[in-house]
């Protein structure tokens, strides 16, 4: 009779210390769940270049707050939901929301794709001399000029280009810059695109400036971009410029329509081991005559169905002599 007691005294404690460890565990959920929602309302209103709807977006926050819409969510869901409201309610792709542990996870790293310093991953002279080249990331700076000059160089030969950008998330615009030099015999495409950031009362020029010296000459030289629904921010903006300035044929699915560029923003939590990150947009990038790429994507001029982009573009070259 005792040990019974024994067992039911030691289940109880059991069921009643767990419960309280669970619900120590949500007040620390709801605990991050309100410092991170404090966190986004403070960079939007700080950071996002359209105030008036900036105000909005949070007076939609704090309605999700009051509609008890976090109360039963992990921090990782209520990022996604967050997420989710701000791309919708904006129509911006570029607001993002994430929320992630800052200790080592047991489970094996997922693949992730290597880039080189160029953020090209492919490079390759096909039949009837054309260049083509796998562009997966815009990278800037010396060292990724110095190798996007080198690709272009091994394709100075070349009768024709392909650009392969169908997966390409963006990045940094200076990197589309450079290589445009090589692209454009005349400058004006330089003056095509405006951008006006947080803060600034005036459109500014948007298009990084590089003089040409001395390299490979493709002013004349047909070139053909393929993009896709992953093509993303500034890789969208290189296909734009050329669809824009009748530079190149594009072939594929139209770009994500994420063209408001932005600044990332991380925070440590002082209660658990969670990190908050977000992305703000900040800045607009419309054309000279008003033309925004935001929410509406590139469109191709050539549509590609197959399962093999690449042969499609290399047919579609060859119909066309």
């Amino acid at each position: 009779m005792h040990k019974l007691r024994a067992i039911i005294f030691i289940l109880l404690s059991c069921i009643f210390l767990g419960c309280n460890y669970f619900k120590g565990e949500k007040s620390l959920a709801r605990a991050d769940i309100s410092l991170m929602i404090k966190l986004v309302k403070t960079g939007i209103d700080q950071h996002y270049f359209d105030k008036n709807k900036g105000a909005e977006l949070n007076r939609k926050l704090t309605q999700m707050e009051l509609q008890h819409k976090f109360d039963s969510v992990s921090t990782d869901s209520a990022a996604k939901m967050i997420t989710e409201m701000l791309r919708r309610e904006a129509k911006d792709k570029h607001f993002n929301v994430m929320s992630f542990s800052s200790l080592p996870t047991k489970q094996e790293p997922k693949n992730k794709p290597a880039y080189s310093s160029t953020g090209i991953s492919n490079v390759k002279i096909l039949n009837n001399k054309i260049g083509y080249m796998k562009w997966d990331l815009c990278v800037a700076g010396e060292e990724a000029f110095t190798g996007l000059r080198k690709t272009l160089d091994s394709l100075s030969e070349c009768e024709k280009l392909i650009f392969d950008i169908s997966e390409n998330p963006g990045g940094d615009g200076a990197s589309s810059a450079f290589i445009n030099q090589f692209l454009y015999k005349s400058k004006d495409y330089q003056t095509l695109l405006k951008k006006k950031c947080t803060g600034e009362n005036n459109w500014h020029q948007s298009e990084v400036i590089f003089n040409y010296e001395n390299g490979p000459t493709f002013f004349d030289k047909p070139v053909y971009i393929i993009i896709s629904d992953k093509t993303f921010s500034a890789a969208e903006y290189f296909a734009f410029t050329a669809k824009e300035m009748k530079r190149a044929t594009l072939l594929g699915k139209t770009t994500a329509g994420a063209g408001n560029p932005g600044n990332t923003f991380s925070f440590a939590s002082p209660n658990t081991d969670t990190i908050f990150w977000m992305f703000i947009p900040n800045c607009q990038i419309i054309t000279r005559d008003g033309k925004s790429i935001e929410g509406f994507g590139v469109q191709p001029d050539v549509t590609l169905k197959s399962s093999d982009w690449l042969n499609e573009t290399l047919a579609y070259i060859a119909q066309k002599g």
